[in-house]
C-alpha cells in the first residue's frame, strides 16, 4: 500500500495510534486512525505536484541572465 506523508500530517489531520497491533502485524508497521483532515490527502498530493512541476516549467523557460564563459 502506498503511504502518503500528507495522509498524516495534512491540515486538520488528527493521529490516534491502534494499540496494541494484530499479532499478525510486521514490527515495522505502525497502526494508526486518522481523523479530522481538512482535505483528502489525494488533492493535497495532487496540487503538490501541480506546484512542483509549475515551478520546473517556470525555471526551465527562463532566459539565462549572463551570456556563457568563453574558454
Amino acid at each position: 500500500m502506498h503511504r502518503s506523508w500528507w495522509m498524516e500530517n495534512g491540515p486538520g489531520c488528527r493521529v490516534t495510534p491502534i494499540t496494541p497491533p494484530p499479532s499478525w502485524a510486521p514490527e515495522d508497521h505502525r497502526y494508526i486512525s486518522i481523523s479530522g483532515c481538512l482535505m483528502d490527502f489525494q488533492f493535497i498530493e495532487v496540487a503538490h505536484s501541480s506546484l512542483q512541476i509549475l515551478l520546473a516549467v517556470l525555471t526551465l523557460d527562463r532566459k539565462p541572465d549572463r551570456a556563457p564563459l568563453k574558454t
